[in-house]
């Protein structure tokens, strides 16, 4: 389950545990079809994408940041964990994802993560081992940028 804390001035903090559902809303920030990549869900003006600082995390092989996406209009305020893989798809099941791809000092590297990604679009990226960039937001994949 989520654990959201939604303050007066409209931060949600996303903390450790959370569900396919909230994830998916989260993806939808990202969401690229009908130009609507970057859109406010409260009141559908633009957000902008900060990464505030790197986050020291030895257990994780590349570096993720404390990152805000905030509306440039309302107080619609989210604040996550974040960074991106350049892979590709090793193995996957309808709730995680085995991604190959490198470390920043370029050894090989297996990354496991839980996903909030279609099917089919996972099944056409094993099929063609293309090397893809995938958007990890708190610890889930939500997004496959460009």
């Amino acid at each position: 389950m989520l654990e959201v804390h939604i303050l007066y001035i409209g931060w949600i903090f996303v903390r450790a545990r959370y569900n396919k559902k909230d994830m998916e809303i989260l993806a939808g920030v990202w969401d690229k079809t009908h130009g609507k990549s970057l859109i406010c869900p409260q009141c559908g003006h633009n957000l902008i994408i900060v990464q505030v600082e790197p986050i020291h995390d030895p257990e994780n092989a590349y570096i993720p940041y404390d990152t805000i996406i905030e509306c440039t209009s309302c107080e619609f305020k989210i604040r996550a964990e974040s960074f991106s893989i350049l892979g590709s798809v090793k193995s996957f099941d309808v709730k995680h994802i085995e991604i190959a791809s490198w470390s920043p000092s370029g050894s090989r590297v297996i990354s496991n993560y839980e996903h909030v990604l279609d099917y089919e679009l996972l099944k056409r990226l094993k099929e063609s081992a293309e090397l893809t960039e995938f958007l990890i937001v708190n610890k889930q994949v939500i997004q496959v940028i460009g």
